[in-house]
């Protein structure tokens, strides 16, 4: 038995491997693209291990692994303070290969004989994730220098959560498309279910004895019965101060960020 998403992994490894050699044309490679260049190698490793999987749970944790090591490299995109000829092409290619890989992250491995929606332990409903579609792309381009304004923040009771991210706990942060951390959110482990567009107020704690609060709302569910998935939801930042920012930056250039496309 091979992978299913195989041949995919394999264009999206060669599209990679052209970014990789558009940043490393400089013998004098400044220190920030030499991170994103080092990111990329590892997601070429990782797709490379997702085409030779002998079964699809093996192929998807590959092509999972691949993805944590490029939403690293889009977040970290967003503090590249210097021009370099390569960072365009990176961009554009993280956006295609972005593209391809989701799908095959969200095909769910559900657990033999279990329903995707249904109660878990009380009367809760579980709510399922979002089926995985082909999502729309548009081209990545290089961060500007000035960070996008602050989203108004919906009015309304919020219920607050607490959102423990450390270096191996399942929850953490997520980053979309355009990679910048502000436009993303936090994802937290948890059996508890919200409606989607739920209303919450997030405690981040970060290791470090760093905490802060910020208002988000619930855009994804992750399903329980997928079973290479932590249970939880997924919460969007609405307004992030520039401190918090900058915190989370700083913790994840030290852990990849998941992704999520809306």
């Amino acid at each position: 038995m091979t992978y299913a998403g195989a041949a995919q992994a394999a264009e999206s490894r060669k599209l990679l491997g052209s970014a990789l050699e558009a940043l490393q044309k400089d013998p004098n490679v400044p220190k920030d693209v030499l991170v994103i260049a080092e990111n990329i190698a590892g997601a070429v490793g990782a797709l490379f291990e997702a085409e030779k999987a002998s079964s699809d749970l093996d192929g998807k944790a590959s092509v999972k692994h691949a993805m944590g090591s490029l939403s690293q490299t889009m977040a970290l995109l967003q503090d590249v303070k210097i021009n370099h000829d390569g960072i365009t092409t990176a961009t554009q290619a993280l956006a295609q290969v972005m593209s391809k890989l989701y799908p095959l992250a969200q095909v769910p491995t559900v657990r033999p004989g279990a329903q995707s929606v249904g109660t878990l332990g009380t009367a809760k409903t579980v709510v399922a994730a979002p089926a995985a579609t082909q999502p729309k792309v548009a081209p990545v381009q290089k961060p500007a220098s000035v960070k996008p304004a602050a989203k108004p923040v919906a009015s309304g009771p919020r219920e607050t959560l607490e959102a423990n991210v450390g270096a191996t706990t399942e929850s953490n942060f997520f980053v979309g498309f355009s990679g910048e951390i502000a436009e993303g959110g936090v994802f937290i482990a948890t059996y508890a279910t919200f409606p989607l567009g739920a209303l919450v107020e997030v405690l981040v704690t970060l290791p470090g004895n760093y905490q802060f609060t910020v208002p988000g709302v619930v855009r994804f569910v992750r399903d329980p019965m997928d079973m290479d998935s932590e249970p939880g939801i997924g919460v969007r930042f609405e307004s992030l101060p520039q401190e918090h920012r900058e915190l989370i930056l700083r913790f994840v250039r030290k852990r990849p960020p998941l992704f999520y496309d809306e």
